[in-house]
């Protein structure tokens, strides 16, 4: 139990370690004028999201109980299992609410944005170790997220949260509450994710340079010339 407790304390450590360098990236508010950049942020941004609300809100119901939860690695496995599916969920939905920003400010040809979207996700996902808690890999998440974006209509999409009911799901059914609390949750739960999905699209809309970034994509990518 004590080698499983500590193999669970650093995987959580390790994830706590992502968010940290996603709030980094956040205080030096870099802008976001690349390829690389525009990368970067959603990856950032995404896991920075699906931790911060997977871990409120285990901590939240959990109260005085939540370092001791981690002493059952059935508990920790769950959340283990959430944090991933969670933020596969945020990824995609963040790199969908940036390329429509860039379809919003700029004049983008044909198939670029889901070309550029489907580049996100898979150079996020590519950054990733395999973890024990998905042995399958990540080629159903990039896959299902390939067809997402080719059945996007871009230039549709309004600012605000239409992109993000993926992520509010996620959170909902994936965290290791049980379900008799989660019904009375649901609404604050995803009312919190909401929250800081607002601050990341209300900071994405002062760093993008909309034009920079397709041109870019251009200059790298000779199907978008």
């Amino acid at each position: 139990m004590v080698s499983g407790m500590t193999g669970a304390l650093k995987e959580t450590a390790a994830y706590l370690f992502m968010a940290i360098k996603a709030l980094r990236f956040w205080h030096r508010e870099p802008p976001v004028v690349t390829v690389a950049d525009i990368v970067r942020y959603v990856e950032t941004r995404a896991k920075f999201v699906a931790q911060t609300t997977l871990y409120g809100y285990i901590k939240t119901r959990a109260g005085t109980r939540y370092v001791s939860l981690y002493e059952d690695e059935l508990f920790t496995r769950s959340v283990n299992i959430a944090k991933w599916e969670i933020y596969l969920a945020s990824l995609g939905d963040l790199a969908t609410c940036a390329v429509a920003s860039l379809a919003r400010e700029a004049t983008a040809r044909s198939g670029e944005l889901e070309a550029l979207a489907i580049h996100i996700v898979d150079s996020a996902i590519a950054a990733e170790e395999i973890p024990p808690e998905r042995p399958q890999g990540f080629d159903d998440a990039r896959e299902a997220y390939a067809k997402r974006a080719r059945a996007t209509a871009w230039h549709q999409i309004e600012p605000g949260e239409a992109p993000f009911e993926g992520s509010l799901s996620a959170l909902v059914e994936w965290a290791p509450v049980a379900d008799e609390l989660k019904i009375h949750d649901v609404e604050i739960v995803k009312n919190s994710m909401r929250f800081k999905w607002k601050k990341v699209r209300d900071q994405l809309d002062d760093l993008l340079d909309a034009e920079a970034v397709l041109a870019d994509w251009r200059s790298q990518n000779t199907a978008g010339k």
